[in-house]
């Protein structure tokens, strides 16, 4: 890969330019109706795909947790030269060293949870792309935030919020978008999270938490919260330890063709709650694939992904349960078919409530007598 050393200047005159210019207005927080950021990676791939998105889980990250001292090489943002992070964005690897952001804006509903859960709230000066609802634990701090548009905003408006720290989906960091050149003209430190990878893991959401720890001198709280998705996803895996893996396709939209998922962190939540992604390794991230496909893939379990800008989600599940080319496939005759969203599946806190999830719709046996907290 290549490697590319991010440095950031402050634009001589940026006041000036932002002279008269507006916040955008009126994004509701939920953001309801508008066109999700998986979606433009789905673009890359195919260009008339629909959207994805999430609705908001309810696993609670606690107040402290078992794991309360930071790795011993963690530096926090005070020390000498700042923290240094590698991020990779479209197979470039590229240092920023970041020196105490004050300034944050997150374009990505999973990178605004992330940043909630570690107590940022107050350095969060504004948001766009909540693909869903918020995290019901993380609703009073995010009300108090400042939506800058239900899409990515524009670069007049991002900048008019001074930000001195971006970060959210990968596409947000495109030439239509904010690129780095973008970035490093206006003082603004970009952060790729590691979840957006090729074949990306539950590891990588530890990874990111970590780094946004290191970045803003939080690394005890960021260590608690992995403590606890750790726990809730172990007790997870020894509950279906041992059990035959069942065969799981993704259905997130699409009628003439399917569009799902392939190897990534879905497929690794699956894996993790007993079961196998049908598409694991035919292609990283989404694609789309026949019905012709699913049929002879012959799932026993459909996980419908389900999202505010998506379209109806019994309409999805009544489309599965009529479509011709699937009445022999072993979850619709089963109506072994439910629903989780984007949010859930994509980094973050909601990831090990939605192992849960799957964990016990995949093996309920094994969950017996278990709340599911």
């Amino acid at each position: 890969m290549r490697r590319r050393t991010m440095r950031t200047r402050i634009a001589a005159g940026l006041a000036a330019a932002l002279l008269g210019l507006g916040m955008l207005t009126g994004c509701g927080a939920s953001g309801t109706g508008q066109e999700t950021e998986q979606t433009q990676g789905k673009e890359e791939t195919q260009q008339e795909s629909e959207q994805a998105g999430t609705p908001a889980s309810e696993t609670s990250v606690p107040e402290t947790a078992a794991s309360e001292t930071p790795s011993s090489e963690t530096k926090g943002p005070e020390s000498a030269g700042g923290v240094t992070v590698s991020n990779t964005l479209d197979g470039t690897d590229f240092d920023v060293t970041y020196e105490a952001p004050q300034r944050i804006v997150s374009t990505a509903g999973f990178t605004t949870e992330m940043l909630l859960a570690l107590g940022l709230e107050d350095k969060i000066v504004g948001y766009s792309y909540m693909d869903n609802e918020i995290y019901p634990e993380y609703k009073e701090a995010f009300d108090k935030l400042t939506c800058l548009s239900d899409t990515n905003p524009s670069r007049e408006v991002l900048l008019e919020a001074e930000p001195d720290f971006l970060t959210g989906w990968a596409s947000a960091f495109s030439d239509k978008n904010f690129n780095l050149d973008f970035c490093e003209e206006n003082g603004i430190k970009p952060y790729v999270p590691k979840v957006e990878g090729e074949n990306a893991s539950i590891g990588q959401v530890y990874e990111d938490l970590r780094n946004l720890g290191e970045i803003f001198g939080v690394q005890k709280r960021a260590e608690e919260v992995i403590a606890h998705m750790e726990e809730q996803i172990g007790s997870v895996e020894e509950a279906v330890k041992g059990q035959e893996p069942v065969s799981v396709f993704i259905y997130d939209s699409g009628e003439d063709e399917a569009y799902t998922l392939g190897s990534g962190l879905a497929s690794d939540m699956i894996a993790a709650a007993g079961g196998k992604n049908v598409f694991e390794g035919d292609f990283n991230y989404w694609g789309a694939v026949s019905w012709e496909s699913v049929l002879e893939a012959d799932p026993q379990y459909i996980i419908v992904m389900d999202y505010l800008a998506g379209g109806d989600l019994q309409e999805k599940i009544d489309f599965l349960n009529t479509n011709e080319a699937l009445q022999d496939v072993d979850a619709v005759k089963n109506g072994n078919i439910f629903s989780l969203g984007l949010t859930d599946v994509t980094g973050g806190v909601r990831n090990a409530e939605a192992i849960g999830t799957m964990g016990r719709n995949f093996h309920p046996d094994c969950f017996e007598g278990q709340s599911a907290d």
